[in-house]
Formats: structure tokens, sequence, C-alpha cells
């Protein structure tokens, strides 16, 4: 769902269903969640959203981009909005939050696996993951505006 402006907030509305579903869920049955558990799902997708941002901005402002390429920026990058880099990115900044909530929960609430630990060093891996992968997207964005 578009506005005028050309602003999705379809992913806003998502998470935000899923925070809702979360916050139903822990007044009535998920007593052990934290309320950090409960706003995770806002807390990636603002998250995200912003480490997108800087990610691009600091990319951008190194690329050595011409002023204004060829034809509609829209029509040349169209092909190259989602890729397996921003899908890589999301997942990984998913892993890194759920690890955060971990950490600051405290507790060993789960060392089964590795991956959700809530250990410093799995925040560390997966929050530099998520932004290789997406300085890697960004780099692909600004080879295709170079074309």
């Amino acid at each position: 769902m578009r506005g005028e402006n050309g602003i999705s907030l379809t992913g806003l509305y998502v998470f935000g269903a899923i925070a809702f579903a979360m916050l139903v869920l822990k007044l009535s049955v998920m007593d052990t969640w934290s309320w950090w558990r409960v706003i995770l799902p806002l807390g990636l997708f603002v998250g995200f959203n912003v480490t997108n941002i800087v990610v691009a901005f600091i990319y951008l402002s190194f690329a050595q981009i011409p002023a204004r390429p060829d034809g509609d920026e829209a029509d040349i990058l169209e092909p190259h909005t989602i890729n397996a880099q921003y899908i890589a990115a999301m997942l990984f900044f998913v892993a890194f939050g759920d690890n955060m909530v971990r950490w600051v929960e405290g507790g060993e609430t789960s060392n089964w696996f590795w991956l959700l630990s809530g250990r410093i060093e799995t925040l560390t891996v997966f929050g530099a993951l998520s932004v290789l992968a997406l300085f890697s997207y960004w780099s692909r964005l600004a080879r295709a505006l170079k074309a």
C-alpha cells in the first residue's frame, strides 16, 4: 500500500500486527515473555531501516556515481530492488535482534543453539554480517547506476 508520496507502509503494518499478536499472547498466555520480546518486531523494523539508511548514506557518499544517470533511476533500479544480499541482511538483522533481546533479558534462557545464545560474540557476528550484506547490496545498486 503506497501513499501519494511513494512511501510503502506495508512493512510497518505487518510488523505492527505481529507486535500486537505478541502483546495479546503476553497478556493472555505467555506471561514469561519480557516486554523486550513483545516489542521486538517493531524494533527490528525500525532498526533495520535505520541501519539500511545509514549504510546507504555512508556507501553512496564515497561511491563515485555520476551526478545524474541517464534515464530514470526508478527504471534503472527496478530489477535490483530486492535481492539475495538484502534478504541475507534482513535475516542477519533478525538474528542480531533476537540475540540482543536475549542479552538484555539476561540469564541463560537459550544456550541450546549457539546462534540464539544472546552472547556478545553472536551479537557482534550477526550485526557485522548484516552491515556487510547491506554494503554488498548497495554496491550492487551503485554498479547499476554507474552502468
